[in-house]
């Protein structure tokens, strides 16, 4: 499951044992080592999951999570408190201080990793179920695994140039499927869903991608489909795309 993961933890050999537990293809991994830096850092990334240590120097965890949260409203992030920090507070006090989940530090690799992935798993199918009230995280729009992956092959630039591409081609494709809409030519529907799945897929727009083959295989179905309702869920997450693909990919 691509996630995007911030740690924030004063103390570097607590940050690289979280690092080397979480490391994989699927995941990419932020670090901050105060509280201000876990800020800054997300002025220009949308984590899935924020990691946060309590006793920490200048900005405590429990500042750090308010200022998130009265700053990043819209943030899809679930914040988890792991600290060796207890005073008495238990798991239920730290979730009504705003910590969607509390862990006790030392931290059992496996468990942890297993842990906070259900938990993210969890959390993805409410957003769903809310109708995506909260804007996606940087791992929802783009795949992190499908960005490294090109990353072997392109450069930077190069990398922005296909995305590039992709906007501008599917800018006109769906200009072209509410065209096809309003006519009800089927075929030229389907044959523009088939095309924005198959580019979308490839480069690891995962939303758009189910989006696209969802309807598509509905009508194909022949089921009921409200195609000018879809249309502007699919028109709303290609927006999210573009505003946002320059900014993870740099």
């Amino acid at each position: 499951m691509s996630r995007k993961i911030l740690i924030v933890d004063d103390n570097d050999i607590n940050r690289q044992y979280l690092r080397s537990v979480l490391s994989d293809e699927d995941t990419e991994l932020l670090s901050a080592s105060s509280g201000q830096m876990a800020l800054n850092l997300l002025e220009n990334h949308v984590p899935d999951i924020i990691l946060m240590d309590i006793q920490m120097p200048e900005m405590d965890g429990f500042e750090c999570l308010n200022l998130i949260k009265g700053k990043h409203t819209d943030y899809p992030s679930l914040v988890f408190a792991v600290t060796g920090f207890s005073d008495d507070f238990g798991n239920t006090s730290f979730k009504q201080l705003g910590f969607d989940e509390l862990f006790l530090k030392p931290i059992k690799a496996n468990l942890f990793k297993d842990q906070i992935g259900e938990l993210l798993m969890k959390w993805r199918k409410e957003k769903v179920s809310s109708n995506h009230l909260l804007r996606p995280s940087d791992a929802e729009l783009i795949e992190i695994k499908m960005i490294k992956e090109l990353q072997k092959y392109a450069s930077k630039k190069e990398l922005l140039e296909i995305y590039k591409e992709f906007e501008t081609e599917t800018s006109i494709a769906l200009q072209q499927l509410k065209s096809h809409i309003e006519s009800n030519d089927i075929d030229k529907i389907l044959s523009i869903l088939h095309t924005i799945k198959g580019n979308s897929a490839s480069l690891g727009l995962t939303l758009i991608a189910k989006l696209s083959e969802q309807v598509e295989s509905e009508i194909k179905n022949s089921e009921t489909v409200d195609l000018e309702n879809y249309l502007p869920e699919l028109l709303a997450l290609f927006a999210k795309f573009v505003s946002n693909y320059e900014r993870i990919l740099n």
